[in-house]
């Protein structure tokens, strides 16, 4: 990754997440700041997901709504074509 894109932030973690982020450092054989920006790039796609997932629930339930008063709106043209 590219030094001169980063900005340098501090974050306190809790002791335990902290022990075990680094003993799955270990044993990956990679560095904290690498293991942290992989993990918070699946949350962010993670999170943007549901969030999405959420927006389409939403839609879905306005569309629904909407196609039912358009069938009560036309409920009695089914049959004048008879």
């Amino acid at each position: 990754m590219n030094k001169i894109n980063m900005i340098r932030k501090n974050v306190c973690f809790p002791n335990h997440l902290l022990s075990e982020a680094q003993e799955i450092t270990d044993k990956l054989d990679t560095n904290f700041s690498s293991f942290v920006r992989k993990a918070m790039e699946e949350y962010i796609e993670k999170v943007k997901m549901q969030l999405l997932k959420e927006e389409l629930i939403a839609q879905s339930k306005d569309s629904a709504t909407l196609n039912k008063e358009i069938c009560e709106d036309f409920k009695y043209a089914d049959g004048e074509n008879i």
